[in-house]
């Protein structure tokens, strides 16, 4: 159990340090600090209200079991909605090329 939480906690850490260079290289330097700003904003939020959910939703059914079910559907829609960023962020960049 113990080692399972070191690479949690590993992967937190460098998720972390590779947002910025992964928003550099996305969206370019120039808006870099206000979309990192908003990342760290919603990181926040979410910090304070995951655990009231799933605290919610263990009082309501007297398990965490709904309230994973519905980060991992959340977790879904962020991966569907992250390939759509980048195709059309590809296209756009196609489309500036060209002209």
């Amino acid at each position: 159990m113990g080692s399972s939480l070191g690479i949690i906690y590993t992967c937190y850490g460098g998720g972390f340090s590779t947002i910025p260079a992964f928003i550099g290289d996305l969206f370019g330097t120039k808006e870099l600090g206000a979309i990192h700003g908003y990342i760290l904003t919603a990181w926040a939020a979410s910090g304070l209200a995951g655990p009231q959910f799933a605290a919610y939703m263990n009082d309501t059914t007297g398990s965490y079991e709904s309230s994973l079910i519905f980060f991992a559907g959340l977790f879904v829609v962020a991966l569907i909605m992250s390939i759509l960023t980048k195709r059309d962020i590809r296209k756009k960049r196609k489309s500036l090329k060209a002209a």
